[in-house]
C-alpha cells in the first residue's frame, strides 16, 4: 500500500535505528539488534526510551575530552590572529578567522569519527541502513523488501554529515571573499551543490556498507514506524 507519510528524523546508534513519529509528538519506533543477535523493536516514548536505555559513561568522557582537546587551539588561535592583525591588518584577520574555524570543524569531525568507533563499532552500518531504507521509501513509498534496499545508495542529502560539510566549505570559501564581488554568489553555489547531492562525500566517512543484518533492522524499524503513523492520534 502506498503512501504519502514522510520520514522527517531519523537516528543510528551502536546497536539500531530511531524512528521520530511526527504525527504522534514523542513517540519513536525502535529498531535494535540484542546481545543475542535477534531484532527487536517497539513503539514507545523518547523519554520512556531514555530512561530505559543503559547510559554508557563512556560516550560522557569521551565528550569532555573532545571539548578539552578544543582548548589549546583557541590559545594558539588567539595568539596567532593577534599577530596576524599586527603584522597584515584587520582583512587578514577575518580571513584567518574564517580558515581557523574551517580547521576546527574538520577536526571536531575527525575527533568524532574516531570516538564513535571505538565506542559504538556499529554505527556508521547502520548509519547506512538508515540512509538506505529510507531512499528507498521515498522512492516506492511504501516499505521495501531486502533485496530491493540493496539498490539503494548509503548516502543521503537530508544526512547531518551534510551540515559540517556546508559550513566547512563556506568557511574556506569566505576565506577568499574579499576576491568575490557578490557573496551571493557563493551562497547560490553552495545551495546547488546541496541539492544536487554534491556535499555528500565526508558520508564516506561517518558511513560503512552494511550487512543484511542492519538492513533487515532499518526495515523492521520502518515497518514499526509506517504501521503506528497510520494510527489517529487519540488512541497513543
Amino acid at each position: 500500500m502506498r503512501t504519502k507519510l514522510k520520514v522527517d528524523h531519523a537516528r543510528s546508534m551502536g546497536n539500531g535505528i530511531l524512528f521520530y513519529s511526527k504525527r504522534h509528538e514523542g513517540y519513536i519506533a525502535v529498531s535494535i539488534v540484542d546481545e543475542m543477535g535477534n531484532i527487536k523493536t517497539e513503539w514507545t516514548t523518547i523519554e520512556k526510551y531514555r530512561k530505559e536505555k543503559n547510559k554508557s559513561n563512556k560516550i560522557e568522557n569521551a565528550k569532555k575530552i573532545l571539548i578539552l582537546s578544543f582548548l589549546p587551539f583557541s590559545l594558539i588561535f588567539s595568539l596567532v590572529l593577534d599577530r596576524v592583525i599586527i603584522s597584515k591588518g584587520p582583512i587578514w584577520g577575518i580571513r584567518f578567522l574564517f580558515i581557523f574555524f574551517a580547521f576546527i570543524i574538520l577536526y571536531m569531525f575527525v575527533m568524532y569519527i574516531v570516538i564513535e568507533k571505538k565506542i559504538e563499532k556499529n554505527i556508521f552500518k547502520f548509519h547506512s541502513a538508515e540512509h538506505m531504507v529510507l531512499n528507498a521509501y521515498s522512492k516506492l513509498k511504501r516499505v521495501p523488501f531486502l533485496e530491493e534496499i540493496k539498490r539503494y545508495s548509503r548516502y543521503s542529502n537530508g544526512c547531518g554529515t551534510n551540515i559540517i560539510t556546508l559550513i566547512f566549505i563556506w568557511d574556506i570559501m569566505m576565506f577568499f571573499w574579499t576576491f568575490v564581488s557578490d557573496i551571493s554568489v557563493i551562497v547560490f553555489v553552495l545551495y546547488i551543490l546541496w541539492k544536487c547531492g554534491k556535499l555528500n562525500f565526508l558520508q564516506i566517512f561517518t558511513t560503512s556498507e552494511p550487512t543484511d543484518k542492519e538492513l533487515l533492522v532499518a526495515i523492521a524499524g520502518l515497518s514499526v514506524w509506517l504501521e503506528n503513523e497510520k494510527k489517529e492520534k487519540e488512541k497513543f
